[in-house]
């Protein structure tokens, strides 16, 4: 049987672009859920709440119907 290798795992892992990726699909989730006028819960303080649409909006630097705020 061929011997197996085992190589650094450190060096193969972006953490950093899994984060990234992580944010983004959360992002997506959380404004999917706001543009379909679903409140989402979370945790804050150890405490379940509930997040508005208008809240999530806010979040990402949106207006109250998801549209990019203009200055």
């Amino acid at each position: 049987m061929a011997e197996q290798t085992t190589l650094p795992v450190t060096n193969l892992i972006d953490h950093s672009a899994i984060d990234r990726a992580h944010e983004l699909a959360a992002r997506d989730a959380l404004l999917e859920h706001a543009r379909m006028g679903r409140s989402v819960c979370e945790s804050r303080d150890g405490q379940v709440v509930w997040v508005t649409p208008e809240e999530i909006f806010a979040r990402y630097g949106l207006d109250a119907n998801g549209k990019p705020v203009t200055s």
